[in-house]
């Protein structure tokens, strides 16, 4: 199959981050500017983005940082950063900053929390009714605890970012079968030959999203891997935006 039939007019990236790194890592600052410059040299034209103080500091200048990056447009959305304590509030604010998706991490500095329903219950019960996608980078959870929420919350729709970059994904694919609202997200990361291919074919073409690694990564090795997979044209749509756009647009809040 050539690039010219795999050719999909945007691309959604579910794993951009933006803001000041906790070490300078970078030149410069990734900024909403910096994004859009990288962005437009392939069909990139919508993003979900997280707050990057949120990897090393407390969600509040995790979630200020996306207020103040992302207002006056909508092409970036962004990802409401949560802890399991005062759930309904967190919700009702992210609801107001106008975003429809949320992440966590529970090893911060500043909170350490585990995914177990004991003590995630409240969140996890309103992302579940609300139909509100938690995204989760897999280098940062365990994956028992992640099994342990989604079979009390089996409903609850979950994003798994940051896959293993080599190798049969053995635990992610156990996931898979046993949990049908678990997503995957297809960026950098991943490079497995024939892997979207036989995903798609074993649990079906709606349990995939994809993502750039923005800043970290070039969006191109990512680009290049989606569209050489190999998968035909409905699933390649599917995963490039379809799916994501689904998940949003099924959101209750």
């Amino acid at each position: 199959m050539t690039s010219s039939k795999l050719a999909v007019e945007r691309l959604f990236a579910c794993d951009a981050l933006l803001g000041r790194p906790p070490a300078l890592i970078y030149e410069n600052e990734p900024t909403l500017a910096d994004m859009k410059a990288r962005f437009e040299r392939f069909p990139i034209a919508r993003a979900l983005v997280r707050g990057m103080p949120g990897l090393y500091t407390d969600t509040s200048l995790a979630n200020a940082t996306l207020l103040e990056n992302l207002a006056g447009q909508d092409a970036f959305e962004g990802v409401w950063m949560v802890t399991p304590d005062d759930a309904a509030p967190q919700i009702e604010a992210m609801a107001a900053a106008g975003m429809r998706s949320v992440w966590m991490k529970g090893d911060t500095n500043y909170i350490r929390f585990p995914l177990y329903p004991w003590c995630c219950g409240e969140l996890f019960d309103i992302l579940q009714e609300k139909r509100i996608p938690l995204l989760l980078s897999w280098r940062m959870i365990e994956p028992n605890e992640l099994h342990e929420a989604m079979k009390a919350f089996p409903k609850m729709r979950v994003i798994i970012l940051d896959g293993a970059r080599l190798g049969r994904q053995v635990m992610v694919e156990a996931l898979l079968k046993t949990h049908p609202e678990l997503y995957f997200c297809f960026s950098t990361s991943f490079s497995l030959h024939g892997g979207y291919s036989e995903l798609c074919k074993r649990y079906g073409i709606h349990r995939w999203v994809w993502g750039c690694g923005y800043p970290d990564s070039e969006e191109g090795a990512s680009v290049t891997g989606l569209f050489y997979s190999g998968i035909e044209q409905e699933a390649l749509e599917a995963v490039a935006h379809g799916n994501i756009e689904r998940l949003l647009s099924e959101v209750q809040i």
